[in-house]
């Protein structure tokens, strides 16, 4: 005997009904506060960028090229 496979309406009420389900639960208060935390605390997007592609140097807006 085979399985049953859903169809694609099925996959689409399911994945509503999940969704619904979680719009209905109340979140974490933890993960409220670490969701409306400020982007880049540790510095700001030019220091963030030049760390994380480990440019050496200060970067400038239009710097073509960075070494």
């Amino acid at each position: 005997m085979r399985k049953q496979r859903r169809d694609r309406k099925q996959q689409h009420l399911d994945s509503k009904s999940h969704y619904e389900m979680m719009a209905e639960k109340e979140t974490d208060d933890k993960a409220k506060q670490e969701f409306r935390r400020k982007p880049y605390q540790c510095c700001n997007v030019t220091e963030y960028l030049a760390r994380k592609h480990d440019v050496k140097g200060e970067m400038q807006v239009g710097q073509e090229n960075i070494k």
